[in-house]
């Protein structure tokens, strides 16, 4: 997979829904699983805090907020769904 074609949660619009498809490196911690940020996950970006602060996502099929900092928003690929 060429991770130069794909963007990653943090440069996702508020409200915008994509599909996780990958990640943009193999070593990816271990909580990014844990937290359901898995490939074929379907999430929607709920809020962008300002200065660089933290992005909110919220996961299909799952009620809770999950909460980002930027670099770990970075090391995730999607594919924005239409």
């Amino acid at each position: 997979m060429n991770t130069e074609t794909y963007r990653s949660i943090r440069l996702l619009k508020k409200g915008e829904t994509a599909t996780i498809i990958g990640y943009r490196s193999s070593e990816v911690p271990i909580k990014i699983y844990e937290m359901g940020l898995l490939p074929g996950a379907v999430l929607t970006m709920k809020h962008r805090l300002p200065f660089n602060g933290p992005v909110c996502i919220y996961i299909r099929n799952n009620p809770n907020a999950i909460a980002l900092r930027l670099a770990e928003a970075d090391l995730i690929l999607i594919e924005t769904l239409s």
